[in-house]
């Protein structure tokens, strides 16, 4: 839609210029689609957190250390994925700020190619958390392409200049210190265990029905396994095993 609409008015510069705009404007509005829905799961994932903290210190007041130290690090697992949305919601507001500088034809590639950039590394941080935004910013990746292209400052191939990477980097790399001060702000620190607390070596971790459905809740429906395995950090094996359990009691439905 994008590719033709360019193909049909860059014959001028001034319906250059005017196109572009809309179609700026459009990728912007799209990408506060996204925003509105990390703000969500971040929501989601702040309500679980709370509600894991508490029983964190209600634990710790009947003396069950164990169950607490268990009880913390499911606040660990959370707050990570917490930290990766907040730093792509972040990471897509400076890229709408950007978008917004564009204010000439001859500016677009300064700001077009560390955006394809980000946009990129964005969908693959995002995909096992939120794999509808993952979808939607790989199709807005594809429109900024297209854009690019048709205006003529990347060639078809996708080359770019080296200072893109570096633009790109610096721009991750603030989301990410803006996300930790955020998170520091919005999320309390957990409360301080008694001495005699068991080491992660002494308490063997075990992923249980309610943290899978809770995952599932968050991404709509979708279970990357890789990622759930690493941010849990439980065997692949372990992870099957209990989806099966759970499809056996019907509280998912395995598909694929």
């Amino acid at each position: 839609m994008l590719k033709k609409l360019f193909l049909s008015y860059f014959n001028s510069d001034k319906k250059k210029k005017e196109q572009l705009g809309r179609l700026l404007t459009e990728i912007s509005i799209k990408l506060k689609d996204q925003q509105t829905r990390l703000d969500e799961s971040i929501r989601r994932l702040k309500e679980r957190d709370k509600d894991l903290f508490d029983k964190v210190v209600r634990a710790q007041i009947d003396g069950d250390i164990a169950r607490a130290t268990i009880y913390a690090q499911e606040i660990s697992d959370i707050r990570k994925m917490i930290k990766i949305i907040y730093t792509a919601y972040l990471a897509i507001e400076k890229v709408r700020l950007k978008l917004d500088t564009v204010q000439e034809l001859q500016g677009v590639s300064l700001v077009l190619f560390p955006i394809v950039k980000i946009l990129g590394e964005l969908k693959d941080q995002i995909r096992g958390i939120s794999p509808e935004v993952a979808i939607a910013l790989d199709s807005i990746t594809s429109s900024v392409n297209s854009i690019a292209i048709e205006t003529g400052m990347i060639n078809d191939k996708g080359i770019m200049p080296a200072s893109v990477d570096e633009q790109a980097k610096k721009i991750m790399e603030e989301a990410q210190k803006n996300a930790e001060v955020k998170m520091k702000e919005l999320l309390p620190d957990l409360p301080h265990p008694p001495s005699e607390v068991p080491s992660k070596a002494e308490i063997k971790r075990k992923l249980n029905e309610k943290e899978i459905l809770n995952y599932i809740s968050t991404t709509g429906g979708f279970l990357d396994i890789d990622f759930i395995s690493k941010t849990y950090g439980v065997e692949k094996q372990e992870v099957f095993t209990l989806l099966k359990q759970m499809a056996n009691k019907g509280l998912i439905s395995l598909e694929g």
